[in-house]
């Protein structure tokens, strides 16, 4: 997630003002401290310009016909912003 922040020159506590999500929270999702909610997944997606569709082919699954299904073999990561 910071580098994605960063491409679109996001400071923290900028996305914390889209997002409403305490730029605390957002350092914390960023070091690997905690897991963002779906509803923040959402909205840091729509902040920095990211397809729901691109993170979940980022944390492990595919389009199949229109479905998100996991990749066979892999086990989808729950890591929400880890790309």
């Amino acid at each position: 997630m910071k580098a994605k922040r960063k491409e679109t020159a996001r400071s923290l506590r900028r996305l914390s003002v889209m997002t409403g999500v305490s730029h605390t929270h957002l350092m914390d999702i960023e070091n690997g401290k905690k897991e963002p909610t779906i509803t923040k997944t959402l909205r840091l997606l729509e902040a920095l310009r990211i397809p729901v569709k691109d993170y979940f082919e980022a944390i492990g699954y595919k389009d199949q016909g229109g479905k998100m299904v996991a990749v066979q073999g892999l086990e989808p990561r729950t890591s929400a912003l880890s790309f």
